[in-house]
């Protein structure tokens, strides 16, 4: 499993991480940035691939996880224009990651990688295992920008309201939410799943007034649902 965790750490670092908004913005209407994020993503998951495992037996994997990749991309820009609507644009984000992780799922399973791998891997010298470890990363890395993300597309899918680009989440609001989902994850791993509702209580308490805006207060609460959600449900799987 451990090269499936690498591959899935290197997807979402190069696909959410490494690709900022105004490229994400770009890349729906100039073709260069479409190929820039493609190459990019390339890269990465190539890196991590052929650090991981033989460049014979990897490169085959690495070829087509980053051509689908190209592929997949392209063609949800295509569709989310011809139905530009919150709904279509929440449910072309969770189809387009859905199939590039099981493109690499698939990978790994069609040519064994979890079986083909360096020297150095098998004889890890730590007290942790690189699984756990990778697994824990994984986790992380998971709940920061692509949760991120995620809670974006979930809430505009909600409220009906459509994406404006150049309009940006605030600042202050986008650490909390990433510091309320490591929190979380943090106490489910430890089996203090109770203790999550001090967590929220104290965000809901910053928010007080603001809450009795309806508008604002539905916003609120689907944004800290989904986004609760996500980090406990990731921090379940990958425990």
């Amino acid at each position: 499993m451990n090269s499936l965790w690498i591959l899935l750490i290197a997807h979402f670092i190069s696909d959410f991480m490494l690709q900022s908004k105004q490229c994400a913005e770009k890349k729906t209407k100039y073709l260069r940035y479409l190929w820039l994020h493609a190459f990019i993503y390339g890269c990465v998951v190539g890196v991590a691939a052929f650090v991981w495992m033989p460049a014979h037996i990897a490169w085959i994997p690495v070829v087509v996880i980053a051509a689908s990749h190209l592929a997949i991309d392209a063609l949800r820009i295509w569709l989310d224009k011809q139905y530009d609507t919150p709904v279509f644009g929440f449910g072309s984000f969770v189809i387009d990651q859905v199939l590039h992780v099981g493109i690499i799922c698939a990978m790994v399973w069609k040519f064994d990688l979890g079986i083909h791998t360096r020297a150095w891997i098998s004889t890890w010298p730590g007290p942790v295992s690189l699984e756990e470890i990778l697994r824990y990363f994984l986790l992380f890395v998971i709940i920061l920008q692509p949760a991120s993300v995620f809670v974006q597309k979930v809430t505009l899918c909600a409220t009906g309201e459509k994406y404006t680009q150049g309009k940006r989440e605030p600042a202050v609001g986008n650490i909390i939410g990433k510091l309320e989902r490591i929190i979380i994850a943090i106490l489910v791993l430890c089996g203090e799943i109770g203790a999550i509702g001090f967590v929220l209580t104290a965000k809901s308490l910053a928010r007080y007034k603001q809450l009795n805006e309806q508008g604002f207060a539905e916003r609120y609460l689907v944004g800290t649902l989904s986004s609760t959600a996500v980090a406990i449900i990731a921090a379940l799987v990958l425990k």
